[in-house]
């Protein structure tokens, strides 16, 4: 399981934070916010949360591609 935080600066960076991990599409992503846990493939789920704070990004799996960290790379919340 791979579990961060990451956080998005406009709502351009949800739609291209979407299109990367649109790739995955045989890989469940999760973003968890407050009590709310969204499909990461979701624009419109993703929009639904407060995305003006940190989210939590989780890939309850174990074969995730080596792609996939550096596709979320740049989304990664700077604590």
């Amino acid at each position: 399981m791979y579990k961060t935080k990451i956080f998005f600066k406009t709502l351009a960076d949800v739609k291209e934070f979407v299109n990367a991990v649109s790739k995955y599409d045989n890989l469940e992503i999760n973003l968890v916010s407050d009590i709310y846990t969204m499909n990461a493939h979701s624009l419109i789920g993703i929009l639904s949360l407060n995305i003006a704070d940190p989210i939590v990004l989780e890939v309850p799996s174990d074969n995730i591609p080596e792609q996939f960290y550096d596709d979320v790379k740049p989304y990664l919340a700077v604590d």
